[in-house]
């Protein structure tokens, strides 16, 4: 037979209000000298590619179509990346490699993350305008005011790629050096002419020779006269 479990009881006492709040640790910003720790996570208010963190220009955080956020300056480089001849255009995310269709305005034209814009400081919450000039982002400051001064940055690939500048063609002579010039270029081409005919005719000549003499020597050798025959001379003795 089993003995019952015994149940003690203890009074409790009641708790403040301030103590039953979880305690809340606020960060404290780091000095230039103190180390960062390393198990500390990620940002959210830094872009995944380049740890930069989001702002309302060039670093407005970009949604994917796989939710994943980014700045606009890394999806536009991803974007610029991307091959000529594709019909629908179609950036893979860094992450999950979900493709998301490129806009025909560029990579401004994604939808912008709102939850991260909005905790970003009160001036970055509004989004400026941004747009694409060939391989260019660019964004017309609001202190511009009228003026036509624009802020580009450049997300197009590397230019390292691009084969050096060739130099400009020589510019045509005239006068006197010009038909010196020319001059000097028609005999060099007859000088050139006459050294072709010549190795041709070194060359073609042994061939005559062998296809008539059947030997590489154009003249046949004299051939010997024979020796003269010996003629005896009969001589008749008449006898008297």
């Amino acid at each position: 037979m089993t003995e019952p479990q015994q149940v003690w009881h203890t009074d409790v006492p009641p708790t403040s209000p301030s103590a039953a709040l979880p305690m809340i640790r606020l960060p404290q910003a780091a000095g230039p000298g103190s180390p960062q720790d390393p198990e500390k996570p990620g940002s959210p208010l830094e872009c995944s590619i380049c740890f930069t963190g989001y702002d309302n220009v060039f670093k407005t955080p970009k949604l994917l179509a796989c939710s994943h956020a980014f700045c606009l300056e890394c999806v536009a480089r991803l974007v610029a990346a991307l091959p000529d001849a594709l019909a629908e255009p179609t950036v893979p995310c860094p992450f999950c490699r979900q493709p998301t269709a490129v806009p025909l305005a560029g990579a401004p034209a994604l939808p912008t993350s709102q939850d991260l814009l909005a905790a970003l400081p009160p001036p970055l919450r509004c989004a400026q305008p941004v747009w694409m000039d060939g391989t260019r982002l660019c964004s017309q400051p609001p202190a511009a005011g009228g003026s036509h001064e624009c802020i580009c940055v450049d997300v197009g690939l590397s230019k390292a790629a691009v084969g050096p500048e060739l130099p400009p063609p020589p510019r045509p002579r005239r006068g006197v050096l010009g038909r010196c010039s020319a001059c000097s270029d028609w005999k060099r081409l007859v000088l050139i002419t006459a050294l072709l005919v010549l190795l041709f005719c070194i060359v073609l000549w042994p061939v005559q020779c062998a296809l008539k003499t059947g030997n590489l020597r154009c003249f046949a050798r004299p051939h010997p006269a024979p020796p003269p025959t010996p003629t005896t001379l009969s001589l008749d003795i008449q006898e008297g």
